[in-house]
């Protein structure tokens, strides 16, 4: 069996909550005290009415003090809602995030069952002590500064640089901007192709760009293409790439932000765009530029909606407004009309309408079931009230332009480590995680790249990206920036770099110290791990870990618990925003489910490192219930996708052990459903009493013992990391191309590695060399299969070891 991650002993303060009616009624409390008042780590045992209001924070911060307690517990509600209050509360006391946990006494004990109050004190003793050990394998991480060095650095070249630029020099904060050009009119006449229909507003853009230019904060700089971004928050070295027979340039920045335009193509042959007659937005801004306002017949045909996937229509819409206004304010013979998809919101304020009116710009719908058709010197419409098809005359028909991130600001986002999806703006999906479990967003992006904008909004994206930044300079400064807690670290000794924390990790916190991959160690940049901690639990060599909430203790707790259960009760996972949330709803709204069920909470459910699942069932856990969120609804991205990978690695070593793969299973739920959660604690009750308890004589346990050794196996941990989700894949469970190949590999190599860990655990245990076939007989197995094994394991020089020192295999792989 393993042991604990920390042999000292911590002094555990545990505090029940009777609140009001909820609890106390139900539970029998004293006797629930009196079970863990025996318990090695309890410290302290006290039941207050309200361990949440003033009194009863009181009272914790005393025993505290009195007791010297240095892990707290507080058995009452859901720590969705409670948890960062105590942690706030007790901080002053010098307990850190991680050192207090809370069980959810009241939602998943007192309100879901219906039980003696002796048996339901009997649950919460067990989830609580379970809770405990975990606590009591915590080793507290320090508190880490962040420290900034050098400059605020504005990259990309859009046209954000300098609002951002502008808000940054406004705040005291100095800055290096790079620039396409150091002209500001060449800024202005290549606008149109970021954001045609705008010169409206160039003569505001023009004092913003006077007023970076004139300040003694901003330094331009005109470069080559960005090379290469190392470093993390607070700490950059940003080189871009030699020109001519001049050396790469490298500047030092405390943070960057990207300031990124999309582009604008034209409609191709679809339409029958030409770039005489018939042109897209950009090509008539730059016509009016050049040439000014054209008279006769000018239509502008707002066709996004005719092209599946470019919900732009808005912003094409407003383009045209614009450059459709500025004909008729310069052109007394121009004919301006603007037909639409009748489906499409008409973009206008009240006062614009009325100035259409009084230019005679006409905004005509047609309807949506039936496309125009463009002919020389006409289109083709079909009116959404009658159904009857017209034509309206044009000498110049404009379309809509196609939007996307564009080439260059793309490579850009690339350097910076983002997600490149092909086709697809910049903007990711954001982590759905509480301010405090990330440090800083993503490097900061802003433009039309992250997303398709007209140019006011482009600016206040960096206004905004600039105030987030200047906020943690500040905070720099003053000595007041702190990475959050619980995010990952990676043990630099144990990794490879083998990249595969950085393939599947979305939130971008994952980077090499040096170059662009080869072998060369990871590190996290706390600043921007939010903490969902898959890529740990993926990790084939241990090298990463997610601080103050490890696998160690995950282990300690799920062996506390699973040593505890009774034949007929089932350990459960549920994450914080599904299954967990779910079984907290249950409870409040009064939805009864099997009291033999205890859920343990997750941050995210691909947090669970196999091992954790292998060890509980090791412990005498007879069937495991993984409950997530609902698929593409993961609060960290791909939380469900990679446990369903690893449920299918444990299933197929249930099978080498002889056991149903039945007794692990993976489900979701969504937290507003808590009916649904019933049925499947239902479902899968209903699964373990059909297969009944495992029954542990024989060879089963020491088959449970080498589920968990291969659990831990590099080999088997690389292979099971190939086939998880990337963030570039759209389907769930996995976009595997050739997944029946794939999992045939996958069931080879666990099946060798599951025999190579049952011979290795033999020898060990025996002390002595022993012949083949005694071998074979002991482990009930293929003579053949044993004998490759310790072909290979002599080869390797492993078993000469094993006699040597009794090195478990998984140390000394």
């Amino acid at each position: 069996m393993k042991e604990n991650a920390s042999d000292a002993k911590a002094r555990v303060g545990i505090f029940l909550c009777e609140c009001g009616q909820k609890i106390a009624p139900r539970v029998d409390l004293p006797g629930l005290r009196d079970l863990l008042a025996g318990a090695p780590l309890a410290g302290h045992v006290e039941i207050l009415p309200y361990p949440c209001l003033a009194p009863g924070l009181s009272a914790i911060k005393a025993a505290i003090a009195a007791q010297g307690l240095d892990r707290v517990i507080v058995a009452g509600c859901e720590a969705r809602v409670m948890l960062k209050k105590f942690e706030r509360e007790l901080a002053e006391t010098g307990l850190e995030q991680g050192q207090v946990d809370l069980v959810n006494l009241r939602d998943h004990v007192a309100q879901a069952h219906e039980a003696e109050p002796t048996l339901l004190a009997a649950k919460g003793a067990k989830l609580i002590l379970a809770a405990a050990a975990g606590l009591n394998a915590l080793i507290p991480s320090p508190r880490q500064t962040v420290d900034f060095h050098g400059p605020v650095m504005i990259l990309g070249g859009g046209i954000a640089t300098f609002s951002a630029a502008q808000e940054l020099l406004r705040r005291g904060i100095e800055t290096i901007v790079a620039v396409n050009t150091e002209d500001a009119e060449d800024e202005i006449r290549m606008l149109h192709e970021h954001y045609p229909g705008e010169r409206n507003y160039h003569e505001r853009l023009r004092k913003i760009m006077a007023e970076v230019d004139e300040s003694p904060l901003v330094k331009k700089i005109s470069v080559g293409d960005l090379d290469r971004v190392m470093g993390r928050v607070g700490d950059y070295m940003v080189t871009f790439a030699a020109e001519g027979n001049a050396p790469p340039r490298v500047y030092q920045a405390g943070a960057i932000i990207a300031a990124l335009d999309g582009q604008m193509l034209n409609q191709g042959n679809d339409f029958g765009h030409d770039g005489v007659r018939v042109l897209c937005h950009t090509e008539m801004e730059e016509y009016l530029w050049l040439h000014g306002a054209p008279g006769g017949g000018i239509v502008f045909w707002i066709n996004d909606l005719e092209t599946p996937g470019r919900p732009w229509a808005g912003l094409a819409a407003r383009a045209a407004w614009n450059m459709a206004r500025y004909i008729r304010q310069h052109s007394s013979t121009a004919r301006v009309s603007i037909i639409y998809n009748n489906s499409m919101t008409v973009p206008l304020t009240a006062s614009e309408r009325a100035q259409a009116r009084d230019l005679s710009i006409r905004w005509i719908p047609y309807d949506s079931a039936i496309r125009p058709t463009v002919q020389s010197g006409y289109i083709t419409l079909t009116d959404p009230e009658t159904q009857i098809e017209y034509e309206l005359p044009w000498d110049m028909l404009c379309l809509s332009p196609v939007r996307s991130p564009g080439h260059e600001s793309s490579k850009v986002a690339k350097v910076l480590g983002l997600d490149i999806k092909e086709g697809e703006f910049l903007e990711k999906n954001p982590q759905m995680v509480r301010p405090e479990q990330v440090g800083q967003d993503e490097k900061y992006l802003a433009g039309s790249a992250r997303r398709p904008c007209d140019l006011r909004e482009a600016l206040r994206q960096g206004r905004r990206a600039a105030a987030k930044v200047a906020e943690i300079v500040n905070k720099a400064k003053a000595g007041q920036l702190y990475a959050p807690r619980m995010v990952c670290t990676v043990d630099t000794t144990k990794c490879i770099g083998c990249g595969l924390c950085n393939e599947i990790c979305e939130c971008g916190g994952i980077e090499p110290f040096e170059g662009r991959g080869g072998n060369i160690p990871r590190r996290v940049d706390p600043m921007i791990c939010t903490g969902g901690g898959t890529c740990a639990a993926a990790c084939p060599y241990h090298a990463l870990s997610l601080q103050n909430n490890t696998t160690e203790q995950r282990e300690a707790r799920v062996a506390a618990l699973a040593g505890s259960l009774a034949e007929g009760e089932v350990m459960a996972f549920g994450c914080n925003w599904g299954g967990a949330a779910a079984a907290d709803h249950a409870g409040l709204r009064g939805h009864r489910y099997d009291a033999r069920l205890y859920v343990l909470t997750v941050g995210c459910i691909g947090q669970l490192d196999p091992t954790v699942m292998g060890r509980a069932l090791l412990e005498g856990a007879n069937g495991l219930l993984l409950v997530g969120c609902p698929p593409e609804e993961c609060h960290h991205s791909y939380g469900l996708d990679h446990t369903w990978s690893r449920v299918n690695l444990i299933k197929k070593l249930l099978g080498l052990c002889g056991l149903e793969r039945e007794r692990i299973a993976l489900a979701h739920t969504d937290m507003n459903r808590p009916e649904r959660f019933t049925q499947t604690v239902a479902g899968f009750m209903s699964i373990l009493e059909r297969l009944g308890p495992i029954r542990r004589q024989g060879l089963v346990q020491e088959r449970l013992q080498a589920l968990y050794d291969t659990l831990r196996n590099s080999r088997v941990r690389w292979v099971l990391g190939a086939g998880l989700r990337r963030p570039y894949e759209k389907h769930y469970p996995a976009d595997q191309r050739n997944a029946l190949a794939y999992d045939q590999t996958l069931a080879d190599v666990v099946s060798e590695e599951f025999i190579r860990a049952r011979v290795i655990n033999l020898l060990r245990s025996a002390g002595k060399v022993m012949p083949l076939k005694e071998i074979s007989s002991a482990l009930a197995e293929d003579e053949s299969q044993v004998s490759r094994c310790l072909k290979d394991l002599s080869g390797e020089g492993l078993i000469s070891r094993i006699y040597k020192d009794r090195t478990p295999y998984f140390s000394v792989m």
